[in-house]
């Protein structure tokens, strides 16, 4: 029978064993990194999507029925923090105003052809180019 003496049994990995685990860890992180990717552009058009709905509401807000007019929230806090958003997450908040109806709309980061637009109307929706803004609606 053998006698084992507590030195001769040795624990711990070997440098090829570490390094082959290191490897793998490495591989499987750029998998999961490349697949992300469409799931950030994604999350980035909600939140621009999030904020042209938030102007919308803004606009509501400042709707005085008697003259059937808007305020422009130009210059507003709430205006300025929501412009700033959607331009930190790939989109820029383009606006046309009238004394009677707006529409605004921005460009989405997922598709450089893919836009986003809210008019005075009610009307919301993603358009495949850029809106043709006229008479206050998006087209």
């Amino acid at each position: 029978m053998k006698s084992f003496n507590k030195r001769s049994l040795k624990s711990g990995f070997t440098l090829i064993e570490m390094l082959v685990v290191i490897a793998m860890i490495g591989l499987l992180s750029a998998v999961l990194l490349v697949a992300l990717g469409p799931s950030r552009k994604k999350a980035q058009d909600t939140r621009i999507i999030s904020d042209l709905n938030q102007v919308r509401n803004l606009m509501e807000v400042n709707y005085n029925p008697s003259t059937g007019s808007y305020s422009s929230p130009y210059g507003s806090l709430n205006y300025t923090n929501l412009q700033n958003d959607i331009a930190n997450n790939g989109g820029s908040l383009q606006a046309s105003t009238t004394v009677s109806s707006y529409v605004y709309y921005s460009r989405l980061s997922s598709s450089p052809s893919s836009y986003y637009c809210v008019d005075s109307n009610g009307f919301s929706a993603i358009m495949t180019s850029t809106p043709a803004v006229s008479r206050g609606v998006c087209q």
